[in-house]
């Protein structure tokens, strides 16, 4: 961000520059975004924009650390409580359900990750990623999983990745969405349980 916002209207400012690049980025993607459009929907001057976002990078930039801010809030709160014994099956399961209502808030971010991969360094979303791996990867040690960290660590990136495409595709529509996200949630919750289950101490 060009300049971190100071006062009341500034701070509003942003935060309508954000909801619009969100639902740009959401309907277009990344490639086709554009300031002009993304001003527009905020109901802002260009100018507005560029004084706090130099660039369509700098606003998936700020999409990116938004996210991580709120996933981070959520899925602490979730992984607070893992203890040895923990069932991991469980965790992962509830850990689907918060990712499916996070990108019903977030459809641009998870629409940026299609178009900008986040196992790319240089993308955006890395930084989510590796944090999200890393907070799964360590509550799953203290649940008791005495596998290799490296092995842990892959098994964790197999499941956020799986999670984030079937995400991306899940239909929007309530009724339909249900059955995937139950389904996505016994399939991820069933793999960490025969995986883990003869390394949990």
């Amino acid at each position: 961000m060009r300049t971190a916002p100071q006062q009341g209207r500034s701070r509003e400012t942003v935060e309508r520059v954000l909801a619009a690049a969100e639902a740009e980025i959401a309907e277009v993607g990344v490639a086709a975004a554009g300031t002009r459009s993304i001003a527009a929907r905020a109901g802002v001057s260009v100018g507005s924009l560029y004084r706090f976002f130099r660039s369509i990078d700098d606003l998936v930039d700020a999409l990116a650390v938004r996210y991580l801010d709120d996933v981070l809030r959520t899925y602490t709160r979730l992984l607070d409580d893992v203890r040895p014994g923990t069932d991991v099956g469980d965790v992962a399961a509830g850990l689907v359900r918060q990712a499916a209502a996070l990108q019903l808030t977030h459809p641009g971010y998870y629409r940026l990750t299609e178009d900008l991969p986040p196992e790319r360094p240089d993308s955006p979303a890395h930084q989510v990623r590796e944090r999200l791996v890393d907070l799964f990867a360590t509550a799953l040690e203290r649940a008791g999983v005495d596998t290799p960290p490296a092995e842990r660590r892959r098994v964790v990136e197999l499941c956020v990745e799986t999670v984030r495409h079937t995400l991306v595709r899940a239909p929007l529509d309530p009724a339909e969405r249900r059955p995937v996200v139950a389904e996505l949630e016994t399939l991820v919750a069933a793999y960490l349980r025969a995986r883990f289950a003869a390394s949990s101490r």
